[in-house]
């Protein structure tokens, strides 16, 4: 009997949505991740509710599902349901979402200490890809290409004479902060202009679970931030860019103003390039369709913003950086993480295979 063909414990007898009072576990859950995961988490718990109750119409809500009534054999069902339905990969970050709204309903006392001990041991599903360590990284051919791409002069009316966009000088530091500093697209969307350190050329990034780290700005990066600063700043006040920005005791590298600090970094734009400088800051989302927008303009296969940060990841360490230091720089709670982004593994093997003599002779050689 196939797995997804196996009874699953159903808690359609527990009823939904009337529970002690109290907020839900998953209420709990989603609200300490952020706002990406956050999406992810719901639709992975949505997914385990709707197994465990697979006649529900509508579909049973996670933030109203009781999951102080999970137990063991249901997580088991669950597992043999995702492992045949899912890859590995999306399985197990199920798992970990029905793991993480388990230890809720513990924490909250909907659970007793067995139960939730039993249900959260639940193993991981096994596999194995060849390309889950590398993923999809970009050349430097490809970076410069959407670099290229966003700086591209346009008209923005016809008749106008061709200029380079604010829209594009935008699409032009998110591509370079993205590979250049490694950021997720979250990272990205919620930067602020205080966030930034131009003298020190650094950023302090607020990631997951409200962590704070600083991250140096390599060069390319400093300098597409510095041009893209002048246009988002003079449209906060109306000025030229060069009136709001202080200098170092020096007189040299321009940083902006103190009372600029709150203001979102990256903003939308209007269909004809300008930036809309009172917006809100853009979303997760929206950084991932300026991406998509900029590979299709510049001819580079398409990617996730999570390429980019791949893409940074392995080539620190292609340069040599330590791995604990490569792991710093991304954030990563676990050096396995950072691990899994190193190229060399593979790279090694390769050049392994090419010293192989094998005695075939070309037929044009005979």
């Amino acid at each position: 009997m196939a797995p997804s063909e196996l009874p699953v414990p159903s808690l359609a007898t527990v009823e939904v949505g009337r529970q002690r009072p109290g907020p839900n576990p998953a209420t709990v859950y989603l609200a300490r991740l952020a706002p990406g995961s956050r999406r992810t988490m719901r639709g992975a718990l949505a997914t385990v509710a709707a197994i465990c109750v697979p006649d529900a119409d509508p579909a049973p809500d996670p933030e109203a599902f009781p999951w102080g009534a999970f137990r063991t054999e249901h997580a088991k069902a669950v597992r043999a349901v995702l492992a045949e339905r899912f890859k590995y990969t999306t399985a197990n970050k199920m798992l970990s979402a029905l793991r993480g709204v388990l230890r809720e309903a513990w924490e909250l006392g909907l659970m007793e200490t067995e139960h939730y001990h039993r249900a959260a041991s639940v193993r991981a599903v096994k596999g194995s890809s060849a390309a889950a360590a590398t993923g999809r990284s970009l050349a430097r051919g490809e970076l410069r290409a959407l670099i290229e791409a966003c700086l591209m002069p346009v008209s923005p009316r016809k008749g106008d004479p061709a200029v380079v966009t604010e829209k594009g000088q935008r699409d032009a530091a998110v591509v370079a902060l993205g590979y250049g500093c490694g950021l997720r697209r979250d990272e990205l969307a919620t930067l602020r202009v205080g966030d930034l350190d131009l003298v020190q050329r650094r950023a302090v990034v607020r990631g997951k679970g409200n962590k704070t780290r600083v991250v140096p700005v390599p060069p390319g990066a400093f300098h597409a931030l510095r041009d893209y600063l002048r246009v988002r700043l003079a449209g906060v006040a109306g000025l030229d860019g060069s009136a709001l920005v202080e200098r170092d005791a020096e007189g040299g590298v321009p940083h902006p103003s103190p009372i600029y600090k709150d203001t979102p970094l990256f903003v939308r734009a209007r269909r004809g390039g300008r930036l809309v400088a009172s917006a809100d800051a853009l979303t997760g989302q929206a950084v991932y369709h300026v991406l998509r927008q900029r590979a299709a303009e510049a001819g580079v296969e398409a990617f996730s913003p999570h390429d980019l940060r791949r893409s940074y990841v392995g080539d620190l360490l292609d340069e040599g950086a330590d791995l604990s230091v490569a792991q710093q720089l991304a954030g990563h709670a676990s050096p396995t993480t950072t691990a899994g982004y190193d190229r060399r593994g593979e790279r090694a093997k390769e050049q392994a295979a090419s010293r192989l003599d094998v005695p075939y002779d070309r037929l044009s050689e005979r």
